[in-house]
């Protein structure tokens, strides 16, 4: 039998990282409070520290609305060159093309 693992809102995840950094309480103390695991949170924290330090994280969605930006931002910029170059090979082929005709 599997288990379906538990999903936390951002804002969920935000209230318990300001907890433990913000109100200066221990993470084991949270964790139990909220009902969640301690490694759960300990993790959320970390990744909230490194991306506070500007380093994206390099899995799953970001904590803080900067990052969450840069990665939407990446991900357009991701979007785009790829059809750029899709276009750019589709133009190449229609010219080649175009040349053949006239030999």
């Amino acid at each position: 039998m599997t288990t379906k693992r538990r999903e936390y809102t951002r804002e969920f995840k935000l209230e318990a990282i300001s907890l433990v950094i913000d109100h200066k309480r221990k993470v084991a103390e949270v964790a139990e409070s909220l009902g969640i695991g301690i490694s759960t949170l300990d993790n959320w924290v970390r990744k909230y520290r490194l991306e506070q330090r500007g380093v994206a994280p390099t899995q799953g969605l970001a904590l803080t609305d900067e990052q969450r930006e840069l990665q939407q931002l990446r991900k357009e910029n991701k979007r785009l060159r790829m059809e750029r170059d899709i276009l750019k090979k589709a133009s190449a082929l229609l010219a080649s093309d175009s040349l053949k005709g006239y030999y």
